[in-house]
């Protein structure tokens, strides 16, 4: 597989469940609830944060074609697929930590709402970016 447009596909997909997170992050981050509220906070905080990273990806990945001499010769290619594999691993290893970091926010403040429901969206979130990182991580 081209490591090049795998990235943009990632970029992609990224941007979609950013999208998702903030058409569904808006409406509960102006409630009056303050669990739904912080849910909904970070909802749209994560996406906005993706965005900003597949935004940078994107100008690091154009950047290393250019770079490259030939983005498309073969050893430029399998370092780019080794990279690639390598940064999507070590994503879904601190994707882990937030889920684990999230959920134990989330149950260790009963009597803070806000804080539980800022732990269950960073749960949620950190649980997507995970499962997303590892699936790709995997194809290799």
């Amino acid at each position: 597989m081209d490591p090049w447009r795998r990235q943009v596909s990632l970029a992609r997909a990224t941007v979609a469940w950013s999208a998702l997170s903030t058409a569904v992050g808006l409406p509960l981050a102006v409630r009056t609830d303050p669990w739904w509220r912080a849910f909904g906070r970070q909802q749209v905080g994560w996406a906005a944060v993706d965005v900003g990273v597949v935004v940078v990806a994107g100008a690091l990945r154009r950047r290393r074609m250019r770079r490259s001499g030939n983005p498309y010769a073969p050893a430029v290619l399998a370092r780019e697929r080794r990279t690639l594999r390598r940064v999507l691993l070590v994503n879904a290893a601190a994707d882990a930590a937030y889920v684990a970091g999230g959920a134990w926010l989330w149950r260790a403040s009963p009597d803070a709402p806000a804080r539980a429901g800022a732990g269950a969206g960073i749960a949620v979130q950190g649980a997507f970016l995970c499962v997303h990182d590892t699936v790709q991580a995997l194809r290799g």
